[in-house]
């Protein structure tokens, strides 16, 4: 080969890469917010004109393959983010890689996360529920492990869709992320959001997925754990019933089971935890009614 058609060659290579970028550049659009609040649940809007394949984001130390859909003339792939309610404050890097055309593009954001405002409330419960007695600590600790294990599991499949659905039509009450006093001592953080629900009421899955556990649990009582894809999840604490079994698929606003007062309670009513990535976040934000544009 001569150096006239070398030179002509790497001319247009070169040509094709700067296309490529520019294309990737212009046509391919991350919406996410540059600040969250710790243990907020966040949305990322992954755009574009070209057909994306192969999508993959990096948050947290975790990597998820979010479903790819095309709603109109866009291929775009829609994704739940959040940092959990007990991560350090700081700035955490979104990296995010796309094929389009047999081309791989990559791109990244730094996001930063700041501190969130909590509140406090006080609360009398069974000593034993604040203490609980050494026979039940391995039980506990099983306890976890069970949930945490269900909960490091990253579904491919999205099943969830805008807007969320409330689960029951009762007041919220306590509030996440409060720090609760339980018998004059600080225990804990309230990882969910409570509604009021007298014992019976029924009780309903804030969006489409698959149930993959469900259990009585010590500080929880009868709960159920609903995949929704994408590593997000739901779970619903306290119930005096449940109505699904793990494996079935349930959609927005199907009855999981009945409010009540087992587990760790002051009286009836449903706990409801969100976890994005195995981290617990803020569910209340999911309802808000121009949820799609405070995540944008």
């Amino acid at each position: 080969m001569n150096n006239v058609l070398r030179v002509h060659l790497l001319g247009v290579m070169l040509c094709l890469l700067m296309a490529g970028s520019a294309l990737a550049g212009d046509r391919v659009e991350l919406l996410v917010p540059e600040q969250v609040g710790v243990g907020k649940p966040f949305l990322l809007r992954i755009v574009s004109w070209y057909p994306l394949e192969n999508v993959q984001v990096e948050w947290n130390e975790k990597t998820v393959r979010p479903t790819v859909t095309r709603p109109g003339e866009k291929s775009e792939a829609l994704l739940m983010l959040g940092i959990g309610l007990r991560k350090d404050l700081g700035t955490y890097p979104l990296k995010v890689t796309v094929d389009i055309w047999g081309h791989t593009y990559h791109f990244s954001r730094n996001i930063k996360v700041v501190e969130s405002v909590w509140g406090k409330e006080t609360l009398r419960v069974a000593p034993k529920m604040v203490d609980p007695p050494a026979e039940v600590l391995d039980r506990i600790k099983a306890e976890r492990a069970q949930i945490l294990a269900a909960l490091n599991q990253v579904t491919p499949e999205r099943f969830w869709d805008l807007p969320f659905v409330l689960p029951t039509k009762g007041k919220m009450l306590s509030r996440f992320g409060l720090y609760r006093v339980f018998n004059g001592h600080t225990k804990s953080r309230h990882t969910g959001l409570d509604f009021r629900a007298w014992k019976g009421t029924p009780l309903h899955s804030i969006a489409a997925g698959r149930v993959v556990l469900t259990d009585h649990f010590y500080y929880a009582g009868n709960a159920v754990l609903i995949d929704h894809g994408n590593g997000l999840f739901s779970m619903y604490d306290h119930l005096s019933r449940i109505l699904v079994g793990k494996g079935d698929v349930v959609q927005p606003g199907q009855r999981v089971g009945l409010s009540g007062a087992t587990g760790r309670v002051t009286g009836a009513h449903l706990h409801l935890a969100v976890f994005v990535l195995g981290g617990v976040v803020d569910p209340e934000v999911l309802f808000e009614s121009s949820v799609d544009n405070i995540f944008k």
